[in-house]
């Protein structure tokens, strides 16, 4: 009968499905968000399904925490691991995580007003921030250069002519150390000829290989 029991539907079990329909609900607010915010980017979707269900599943971990401080703690141990074994990615990323964590603890606590005030207002202001506080013209540039060549002022030129600001942030040998490739931070002008620019470097560089890309990651980018 004891092992029965755990199927009967009980006003506090009642309660915690409830808070999973309104945790599913904020999540679905926080995963559009999320989608809307990154709409002309590339967006990891597994990422997506997992900002959906955090709240979920916080919302039926907390009522059985919440009064115990040796789960809590085992708990925090959990997201810690989680943590460690995790690839490091976009710190906006690590925000939404914490943020989906935080909405369905909030629910799973019984107190729906505020963590739906908090999945609108963190919401819209990451799509509105996201969307229209933009820096377009902070980009990468990856230049490949033979290794007699000496790297340091030998695009200075053509940089001061179609760039407001850049800065070396990564060398690297290739092609057992015959070539080097350089990774910058560029702001190019307004209404730089980008054509032209990739023209006179790959006349400078020998026609190797020349990348330019977008980026809003202020980690040093990878070659």
């Amino acid at each position: 009968m004891d092992l029965l029991s755990g199927f009967f539907i009980t006003a506090e079990k009642a309660n915690i499905v409830f808070n999973m329909l309104l945790g599913l609900i904020a999540g679905v607010i926080i995963t559009g968000g999320y989608i809307l915010a990154n709409k002309n980017k590339r967006f990891s979707k597994n990422f997506a399904i997992t900002v959906l269900l955090l709240p979920v599943i916080m919302t039926i971990v907390i009522p059985f925490i919440a009064t115990d401080l040796k789960k809590t703690l085992s708990l925090a141990g959990v997201f810690a691991l989680v943590r460690f074994r995790s690839i490091p990615g976009d710190s906006k990323d690590i925000l939404y995580v914490f943020f989906s964590i935080a909405v369905g603890l909030i629910i799973g606590l019984n107190d729906y007003f505020l963590g739906f005030v908090m999945t609108i207002v963190v919401t819209l202001l990451f799509v509105l921030l996201s969307r229209f506080w933009k820096d377009n013209q902070k980009q990468v540039l990856k230049i490949t250069i033979p290794e007699d060549m000496n790297y340091k002022d030998v695009f200075n030129d053509i940089f001061d002519k179609y760039l407001l600001k850049y800065d070396v942030k990564n060398v690297r040998t290739s092609n057992m150390g015959t070539l080097f490739t350089i990774a910058y931070w560029i702001q190019p002008k307004a209404n730089a000829d980008i054509k032209a620019f990739i023209d006179e470097l790959r006349t400078r560089n020998g026609n190797l290989n020349i990348i330019l890309e977008n980026s809003d990651d202020e980690q040093i980018p990878v070659l």
